[in-house]
């Protein structure tokens, strides 16, 4: 009997598993990385996933093999230990191999991660939620051409690699809770609304193109040599296009909105918010962003501390006391 005959009782997702817990069952790296420890000895830093959710993973022994054996977005039968470090569950990876014919069949949707919540349900709320407050009929019809297209892609995308929103759904909920704002505040100010919730809708869009998360976590060509902004950009003047008649002045606000919303250019912005629905886009984007990392955190965090590890981030710790 070798390692990977014990444990074969039935599945073990990673929604499931409990720090302590043996495992030994077959999951998809979602990514790998090379990395060295404080002392300068290598390890391999993984996220293995299936549907049920997604865990970080660390192998500490024979990095040159498994180095060359694992290719990020393939499945592989594992066996290790969960262990908590710093709060969170990790998986001490003890032996991994290629699937064999005995393993079983395993079809690619049980390694596609769903996002945490009904999807459907937040996209038709954000549906409704522009549905009843355009009212300008270029806008309408650029939300319906919008919908049209995106609307399968912006329910299971990311909002993010890291830091915030970084889950299936992430993009959908970060900008579902952006409209919610601005409908809070725009009237506070006596803001363009409209002109708020349409910039909120395609300032994040182009992150559909940035990167990928399956079969593996990574990078596209576009996202790596453009950046979500200019594709976003892109994206909002291939499809105004296609409404007639679009006032140039509406057209030039709203890419304002786009290529200013993370405020400096030192962030990556091609330009500096100039109006008042640009500075409040790029606050209240930056707003749920943080907002979503204390939750985050808060969610993940260590029972038994008071407060967090650094979070680069936010450039503290956080109180974990809920």
């Amino acid at each position: 009997m070798n390692l990977f005959d014990k444990g074969k009782s039935g599945p073990q997702p990673v929604g499931g598993l409990q720090a302590g817990a043996n495992v030994d069952w077959v999951y998809r790296v979602q990514e790998i990385q090379r990395k060295k420890t404080y002392k300068g000895t290598d390890y391999l830093d993984l996220t293995v996933m299936d549907k049920s959710g997604k865990m970080p993973a660390k192998i500490w022994d024979n990095i040159d093999h498994y180095h060359g054996l694992i290719k990020a977005g393939e499945i592989y039968r594992i066996s290790g230990e969960v262990r908590e470090y710093k709060g969170n569950l990790q998986l001490s990876v003890s032996r991994l191999r290629r699937l064999e014919a005995g393993d079983g069949d395993f079809p690619a949707e049980d390694f596609e991660e769903s996002p945490p919540f009904d999807s459907q349900a937040l996209m038709d709320d954000l549906a409704a939620l522009l549905d009843a407050n355009l009212s300008d009929p270029h806008l309408r019809r650029l939300v319906e051409l919008f919908q049209a297209e995106f609307g399968p892609v912006f329910r299971q995308a990311y909002g993010a690699m890291k830091i915030h929103h970084a889950f299936a759904g992430g993009l959908l909920q970060h900008t579902h809770s952006l409209l919610k704002l601005i409908l809070a505040v725009a009237p506070l100010y006596d803001l363009d609304r409209e002109l708020l919730l349409v910039g909120a809708l395609f300032h994040d869009i182009g992150k559909t193109a940035e990167f990928r998360t399956q079969p593996a976590l990574e990078s596209t060509l576009a996202g790596g040599l453009l950046g979500h902004l200019v594709i976003s950009l892109e994206i909002f003047l291939e499809m105004k296009k296609r409404v007639p008649d679009f006032p140039e002045p509406l057209s030039l606000r709203i890419q304002h909105l786009i290529v200013s919303h993370h405020g400096e250019k030192e962030f990556g912005s091609p330009e500096v918010p100039k109006t008042r629905e640009a500075y409040v886009l790029h606050l209240l984007d930056l707003l749920d962003s943080r907002l979503s990392i204390f939750s985050e955190q808060l969610k993940a965090g260590d029972a038994q501390k008071l407060f967090s590890e650094f979070i680069p981030a936010l450039g503290t710790r956080i109180l974990l006391e809920k």
